[in-house]
């Protein structure tokens, strides 16, 4: 006689394993609870951020080297160079000349060595403006007015290198300290400079609120703002 355990299983779609029914005392294992880890990983992070990113964020508010609020001791130029043709070694650029040809450059607030244009150099401050001493920070107006004044220089002949202008101005923590100074710094990121890009530096002095004294201007009379 054939009976139901002699007959194959049928597999049908709909089939599920069978469990057994839970007690109805037992409640469900709590699900692990991972709140604590995120908020240690916040800890970790704000750490990091006091303890790494804020000295890079406050060093830049420390005045610039060679400025009213850090003096340097004054560099006695050769008026006279050698073979060299080194006017100068490790002036601060607060004591660049309008003109001065630079060489051992690496930043425009950086220290380099003054040599006659004539002698391979990698820089050269073809402009500087002072702004008046009275007078609060001009805030968001202090960068497009330096970009400004130095866009209208007019570099000669740059030769076989890629020249690019740098610009150096103040911030609002070295005004505080007395620094008003523009630096238009002509640097040749590909080759070498051997001759002086212009016939005459710029130089805006409006530093005493008179007329100002400007060795050159490339647009006639300059405007104090």
């Amino acid at each position: 006689m054939d009976t139901n355990e002699d007959r194959p299983r049928e597999q049908g779609s709909g089939s599920v394993p069978y469990l057994p029914p839970r007690p109805s005392g037992d409640a469900p294992p709590p699900r692990p609870r991972r709140g604590w880890w995120v908020a240690l990983g916040v800890v970790v992070v704000l750490a990091l951020a006091v303890f790494v990113v804020w000295p890079l964020v406050s060093s830049q508010l420390t005045p610039r080297a060679g400025d009213a609020g850090t003096p340097q001791p004054s560099v006695s130029r050769n008026t006279d160079p050698g073979l060299d043709g080194i006017v100068a070694r490790d002036v601060p650029p607060g004591q660049f000349q309008p003109g001065d040809c630079l060489t051992d450059f690496t930043a425009v607030q950086e220290p380099a060595t003054v040599v006659e244009c004539s002698r391979e150099h990698e820089a050269q401050l073809v402009g500087r403006k002072l702004w008046p001493e009275a007078g609060a920070f001009p805030g968001d107006r202090m960068r497009p007015k330096a970009e400004e004044f130095c866009g209208t220089i007019q570099l000669g002949n740059t030769g076989d290198a890629q020249v690019i202008v740098e610009i150096s101005h103040p911030t609002e923590g070295t005004w505080a300290t007395g620094d008003r100074r523009v630096d238009c710094v002509a640097v040749a990121h590909d080759g070498t400079l051997t001759s002086s890009l212009v016939e005459e530096p710029v130089f805006q002095d409006y530093s005493t609120l008179g007329a100002p004294a400007a060795s050159a201007s490339p647009s006639g009379a300059p405007s104090e703002s």
